[in-house]
């Protein structure tokens, strides 16, 4: 019987093979834990449907939403999964206070940004979407402000509405309300079309989930879930070739593959591909981008096609977003900055130590900054008695200069009374602080802005 594997291949081959398509299907596994866990995994408050928006009604804490990476404080949510296979979906929408930022935001199957619109780009008015799957080719309807079209079936969507001050969430509940998602038969008042074919999602093996339910299945097994999933999108004209080379392995899209076919070489060559891509994803996580005062702000993990495909580096960088924070942003609508030690090179550690960061002017934005403590190595929140995980521009308690200077204190026990406006409390142990700067200036973007760093201090007490 012939392997899926060809036989031409030399050992070095495939492994070779074997570590460019890990990589490549490196962030669809980890999303597709996502999306089986949120859409058919135990019901939580993170369950979301699909085809429909999933509204949270309290902003994120460490016993809400909690799961995924750097989760913000600073907006509500909208979440929803949209199965684009029988028909376009129509996303409607509602006009926002001039002042009050907000965006929408698409990522395909492949953890690619197809689309952010908002207060930066677009405005704040009422808009309406039609957003088309791969395999659409229907007439353009009248009353639609933008067509967007994605290469995957299944899509992830948000919607972010920022918080502007203590009690605000009743108001952008009625926002809210006012998205709509609706197929496009429906909203054009037209015959629905034939459903498309029903798709069995398979439950991620748990010996492919890493830590906290990451799914990466390091193993030969990964080519199967790899087929599966790219019958749920298309191959782009420009990585044909790639995926000529990927089928040599017989990672072909909606191919049977049973990894026991393997001979024990080529299970062992594909073993050392895996090995290999995780190994290059692992030391891009340990060496983003040269650390400014002790911050890195890599600008090149998140954004669209014509920044994450056609090239080893481009592909790595899609991979070590989607560990690192999948779904953010592309860097044009919001800057993370992260730190993990202070001014001297020393981990911060909350246990017996305060922090400073002095800012001598506001950070450089258009949109709002906030900064968030995490743990250090989970990157979620970790629980502290006071409530507070960040601080912000909308915080009006941080004490300002004339000049628009400030200071943040990190430490884990209350300061006195005059500082606690800039109290950013910490754990006891390794944490890391994380900035969000939305609608960065140009200093932020070709990285020229030195973000101040954090200087170690005794702890501030009565």
């Amino acid at each position: 019987m012939t392997g899926p594997i060809d036989p031409a291949l030399s050992q070095a081959e495939i492994t070779a093979i074997a570590e460019a398509a890990y990589v490549y299907a490196f962030p669809m596994m980890i999303a597709y834990g996502f999306f089986h866990r949120q859409t058919m995994g135990p019901d939580t408050p993170e369950k979301q449907a699909i085809g429909r928006f999933t509204h949270f009604r309290t902003v994120s804490s460490p016993t809400l939403n909690n799961t995924i990476p750097w989760i913000n404080t600073d907006t509500l949510y909208s979440a929803a999964w949209l199965d684009l296979g029988t028909e376009p979906v129509i996303l409607t929408t509602p006009e926002f206070p001039a002042h009050r930022f907000q965006n929408v935001q698409a990522a395909d199957w492949y953890t690619m940004n197809f689309y952010t619109r908002g207060t930066r780009d677009v405005g704040n008015g009422a808009r309406t979407t039609l957003i088309a799957g791969p395999d659409w080719n229907g007439p353009l309807p009248a009353g639609i402000d933008e067509i967007v079209r994605t290469e995957s079936r299944i899509i992830k969507l948000f919607t972010r509405v920022v918080i502007e001050v203590p009690g605000d969430e009743a108001f952008i509940h009625a926002l809210q309300d006012q998205y709509v998602l609706m197929p496009l038969s429906t909203w054009a008042g037209t015959p629905a079309p034939p459903d498309a074919p029903v798709i069995e999602f398979p439950a991620p093996p748990a010996s492919g989930l890493r830590g906290r339910g990451f799914f990466e299945q390091p193993t030969p097994d990964f080519i199967a879930t790899f087929n599966f999933l790219m019958t749920l999108a298309t191959v782009h004209p420009n990585e044909a070739a790639l995926f000529r080379t990927f089928a040599r392995i017989g990672a072909v899209p909606g191919a049977a593959f049973d990894a026991a076919d393997l001979t024990p070489a080529q299970t062992q060559a594909v073993q050392a591909g895996i090995d290999a891509g995780l190994a290059r994803i692992e030391d891009r996580l340990a060496h983003l981008d040269p650390p400014t005062n002790g911050w890195v702000y890599p600008l090149d993990l998140r954004g669209d096609r014509g920044r994450l495909t056609g090239s080893p580096e481009a592909y790595l960088a899609r991979a070590v977003g989607a560990r690192y924070a999948i779904w953010g942003p592309g860097a044009e609508e919001v800057v993370y900055m992260v730190a993990d030690f202070d001014a001297e090179g020393e981990p911060l550690d909350g246990t017996d130590a305060a922090y400073e960061i002095r800012f001598d002017r506001a950070p450089p934005v258009t949109g709002f900054w906030s900064y968030t403590v995490y743990d250090a190595q989970t990157r979620l929140l970790v629980p502290h008695p006071s409530g507070r995980y960040k601080r912000g521009d909308r915080d009006r308690d941080i004490n300002r200069d004339a000049d628009g200077g400030f200071s943040l204190l990190l430490q884990n026990t209350p300061p006195p009374e005059g500082r606690l406006g800039d109290w950013l409390p910490v754990p006891r142990g390794r944490f890391q602080v994380v900035g969000r700067l939305y609608g960065p200036h140009a200093e932020l973007l070709d990285k020229s802005y030195a973000p101040p760093p954090l200087t170690r201090r005794a702890v501030v007490s009565d």
